[in-house]
């Protein structure tokens, strides 16, 4: 009963119908996916935001680290600081002069131009006086874990270590010393705390590890946190897990430093509240239903007018009209259905028209039958005449023209038939190129090279001898010096079910466009588009010529046809 109802209801009212719950349950998924879409968007662009804050600390803190690293440097590569620290004093005046005129300068000047460093000590071996701001021997550190690290390359290592942060560096002098000597750079407590600033992102946690993935340094957690950041970086660091559900995690390696820094932010501090999405949703939600109830009624109108416009179209051609004005309105269905159906009364007048003029075509063909059977026997007999009379008189080259006349031409009639034995083939080639080298003096030399295996196979006629035209008007006509040569051939082809015929030339060969050209258009002087076609007609598409040339050198026209594919 249900089924009866659908099926009598009409169009427009199924699609109506359709389209509502179509629309409804859409709108109801959109609901759901574009308060999590939002959410996501959000937090998204938070991320870049905190990206963006995370190298702007990097970028902070690499700056500073860059100019305590060149403080350092300035120290380690110091050459009067590597005399002073790696050659032993005999004289205390002359240490205190160079303490005083020299180190005591320097490392002052270091610590005034970079307000961070809160001190500056140099450990060495050296037999120097000790001070306690500023020299200490080097014994006092090398319990230190650090102290191998430093001694082991020359690049600056940082440190935390009880509360402290510093950077050390060993002392590189000349190859012949052998005093062991460090820079080391303590920095004033406040440093770290005041690099990572995260005042203007809500409950959000720095942490600083090393690269064991141990915390160096971490912020503050806001009052209320539930999470311990340090520890949760440094379990994820260390493949331990640590994952932390409604939490954004960021990580990017420092670069002035063997340092990395990471960032936790709670998810909800960064978006915001879910009621107002949500509230926002259901208004966009309420104002689209209307909008698409009037679109689905204006639309299921407009779709039904044009299915009734072209099921009138069908009733005309149903009556027999044919000629009818039909416009493509859209390029929709329904539009692709107009044009096709179009289309299908264009070929189907194409086809009444074609019918007629195959039947024209006919008769024409029956006219020119009857006149083959008429002229060749009339040309013969004339040929030979013309051979006997001169065979009377004499003329001996006379009556070789005729003969060759003769059989060129019989073989070019064939009696009406297409078809042609590869032999016959080759004797009107033969033929032709005996005349040419009659009328060109014999000023070019023709070679053969025909397998015997395909002399008995049979193809189409007049093949050959269009190429060969083709060569000594194009080739051997147009050589400027040197005597012209043309050579022919024909073998089976290497899958040994083709006919392989090559035409040579050495005369100026042809452009590569050109070649390409004459194959497909019909250009003025050359026959071969129509050989072409021709044979593609008789055999298909994967068989024809293949033209290849060297400009200035040589042509070669090469024909492939199927073998034994024409009943005799």
């Amino acid at each position: 009963m249900l089924a009866n109802w659908i099926h009598s209801m009409k169009l427009r009212h199924k699609l109506f119908v359709s389209y509502l719950a179509v629309v409804l349950i859409p709108l109801t998924i959109l609901g759901v996916y574009s308060y999590q879409q939002s959410k996501k968007v959000q937090l998204e662009q938070a991320h870049i935001v905190l990206q963006d804050n995370l190298r702007k600390i990097d970028d902070n803190l690499s700056y500073k680290l860059q100019r305590f690293n060149s403080a350092i440097e300035l120290i380690s590569y110091n050459p009067n600081f590597s005399h002073i620290f790696n050659e032993e004093y005999t004289s205390y005046y002359a240490m205190y002069v160079d303490l005083q005129e020299t180190v005591d300068p320097l490392i002052n000047t270091a610590t005034f131009l970079n307000s961070d460093i809160q001190r500056i000590i140099i450990y060495t071996e050296n037999n120097l006086t000790q001070r306690m701001n500023s020299i200490m021997p080097i014994a006092a550190v090398e319990h230190e874990r650090w102290y191998r690290e430093a001694m082991q390359t020359l690049d600056t290592h940082w440190y935390v270590e009880g509360g402290k942060v510093f950077g050390v560096r060993r002392i590189f002098g000349d190859v012949n010393y052998e005093k062991k000597n460090l820079v080391y750079v303590e920095l004033v407590p406040s440093f770290l705390s005041n690099s990572l600033d995260l005042s203007d992102i809500k409950e959000a946690v720095a942490v600083i590890t090393d690269p064991e993935g141990k915390v160096v340094y971490a912020t503050e957690p806001d009052a209320g946190a539930t999470f311990d950041a340090a520890k949760l970086v440094e379990q994820r660091l260390q493949g331990e897990g640590g994952e932390l559900p409604g939490h954004l995690w960021l990580h990017r390696e420092m670069r002035e430093s063997n340092w990395s820094l990471s960032m936790i932010v709670p998810a909800e501090a960064l978006t915001i509240s879910p009621w107002r999405i949500i509230r926002a949703t259901l208004i966009i939600e309420g104002a689209s239903v209307a909008v698409l109830l009037l679109i689905i009624w204006i639309f299921s109108r407009v779709f039904v007018r044009r299915i009734q416009r072209l099921n009138h179209k069908m009733q005309l051609v149903e009556e027999g009209t044919l000629t009818i004005n039909l416009k493509v309105h859209a390029g929709d269905e329904i539009g692709e259905l107009e044009s096709r159906f179009g289309k299908m009364l264009t070929s189907i007048n194409l086809l009444i028209e074609e019918g007629y003029k195959s039947k024209i075509t006919q008769r024409e063909a029956e006219l020119r039958a009857l006149q083959a059977q008429i002229n060749p026997h009339f040309l013969y007999n004339s040929l030979s005449v013309i051979n006997w009379k001169a065979i009377e008189v004499g003329a001996d080259e006379i009556s070789r023209v005729a003969g060759i006349l003769s059989a060129f031409y019989r073989t070019t009639l064939n009696q009406g038939k297409d078809h042609i034995l590869v032999k016959d083939e080759l004797l009107n080639t033969k033929s032709y190129l005996e005349m040419q080298l009659i009328m060109h003096d014999y000023n070019f030399d023709v070679a053969y090279e025909i397998d015997e295996e395909i002399v008995e196979q049979r193809m189409i006629k007049l093949v050959l001898q269009p190429i060969v035209e083709n060569a000594i008007e194009h080739g051997i006509d147009q050589k400027r010096t040197g005597r012209g040569a043309l050579r022919i051939s024909g073998q089976m082809g290497e899958d040994k079910n083709t006919l392989v015929f090559v035409v040579e030339d050495n005369g100026p060969g042809i452009q590569p466009d050109i070649a390409e050209e004459v194959l497909i258009k019909q250009s003025r002087g050359y026959g071969l588009r129509n050989v072409q076609e021709r044979i593609r007609i008789q055999y298909g598409n994967p068989y024809g010529i293949t033209i290849a040339s060297e400009p200035g050198c040589w042509t070669r026209v090469s024909v492939t046809i199927p073998k034994d594919c024409i009943e005799i």
